[in-house]
Parts: structure tokens; sequence; C-alpha cells
């Protein structure tokens, strides 16, 4: 069970919002920005002192509407940089509001209400992750990736990427390499 929570987007709030899940005696959940995902469903009771304890802490807990579509933003967004990958980036505001069916400045609103990040900075975040993964799994090199990715070269590629990372793309071919070094040397014995 999830619950989004609006405002939440620091350290600090997490803590606040655990500390009053301990109080109501909730088993440990996973707390993100922005979000609360339980082991096990909570009762009614429970639902009812947890949203008054956070309004009271100056948060609001979204309803399962808005939820839902936060679950479907991400997904979404995962999904065209994933299966997608022809797609510019200026065509993905244009994506968003056809498969999502809201406009495009409501799912950045809702989107950074809630994970105090911007939606065009997951995006990115999302696409260095898909860039991490093509660098580390598959051969290709940084031009080629930056290709796939739409970028105009490797260097804008790697400027963006280092932005992100604060490493370059280079570190983690060599880190694919070490790993590769590592796999075959343990193979060997």
């Amino acid at each position: 069970m999830k619950i989004y929570i609006k405002y939440m987007v620091s350290l600090r709030c997490k803590k606040m919002v655990g500390a009053e899940l301990k109080k109501l005696g909730v088993i440990m959940p996973k707390i993100n920005q922005g979000m609360v995902e339980f082991q096990e469903e909570l009762s009614a009771e429970q639902k009812i002192q947890f949203q008054e304890r956070i309004l009271s802490l100056g948060f609001e807990v979204l309803d399962s509407a808005n939820s839902k579509l936060l679950d479907r933003i991400s997904a979404t967004i995962i999904d065209l940089i994933y299966k997608h990958p022809e797609m510019s980036r200026q065509e993905y505001p244009d994506y968003l509001v056809k498969n999502l069916a809201f406009d495009y400045s409501e799912i950045k609103y809702l989107f950074s209400e809630v994970h105090g990040i911007n939606l065009p900075q997951f995006i990115l975040i999302q696409q260095v992750e898909r860039m991490k993964e093509m660098l580390l799994y598959e051969d290709l090199k940084v031009k080629e990736i930056a290709q796939k990715m739409h970028y105009r070269n490797g260097a804008q590629l790697t400027r963006v990427f280092k932005k992100v990372t604060d490493l370059t793309p280079f570190y983690f071919k060599k880190m694919k390499e070490k790993r590769i070094e590592v796999q075959q040397e343990s193979n060997s014995k």
C-alpha cells in the first residue's frame, strides 16, 4: 500500500513522518520523498489517525486518484525512456499528455508538489539511469549513447551525466571493465 504525501520533500520531513508512524505502531514502512510504502494495509482507524497527524505537521495526504496518477506519471516516463528511444526530449510533454489524459502543467505541478523536484529533473535522472545501464551492460561508445539519447554529441552527454552523477561516463565504462576482470578472475579459480 502506498500513500503519497504533499510537501514531504526532505530528510527532516521523512523523519517526522516516520516518528508519527512509529507512534501509531505501524511496522516500519519504506519512506521516500513524497511517498510512504507500507508493508501491510493500515486499518481504517490508523489511516484516519495518520492523516490527522500528517495534517498537523503541515503535510497533506493525496487522494487515491492523484496517487494513482503519480504512479502512472513515473511509469509512463520510464516506459518512454526505455521503449521509445526514437523520441526526442521535446516530444515528451505531448507523449505524457496523450498517455495520461491530463494537461502537462497539471502533471508537472502535482509531480513537483509531491516529489520535491520538477518533472524535467526527474526525466533527466531517469535518462541518466538508462545511460548507466547502457554503459555497464551494452557494448556502446559514449558517442553512440549520445546519439540514441538525442544529445548533440558525447561532450554534451558527458556534461549532463556529470551534472547528475558527479561522475563521468568513462568512469562507468571503467567500472564495466573492472567488473569483467573480477568475474574472469573468479571464474579462473
